[in-house]
């Protein structure tokens, strides 16, 4: 399963989206995500995905407008070395 056909089924199971609404190019302003609702979503991303969003919320609202940009993201954080710890 790809990244995006796994945030497509987390936001049809958790959130009940429509899955035929959701495409990579579908704006997250048009599938209804507001801050509020994008904070949920972030956190059922980390557990689904098993990662940390290390980004503040509002610099997420301007680099993420699309639902193929979330999952973008999603990839380039996966791909991320992890963080030493001291």
């Amino acid at each position: 399963m790809t990244t995006l056909e796994r945030l497509r089924a987390l936001l049809t199971r958790d959130f009940a989206l429509p899955a035929e609404l959701l495409q990579t190019n579908s704006t997250l302003e048009s599938l209804d995500i507001d801050s509020l609702r994008m904070i949920e979503i972030l956190f059922c991303i980390e557990d689904e995905f098993k990662l940390t969003v290390r980004a503040e919320q509002a610099e997420l609202r301007t680099r993420l407008k699309t639902l193929g940009d979330l999952a973008s993201y999603i990839d380039a954080r996966l791909a991320a070395p992890p963080k030493a710890t001291a």
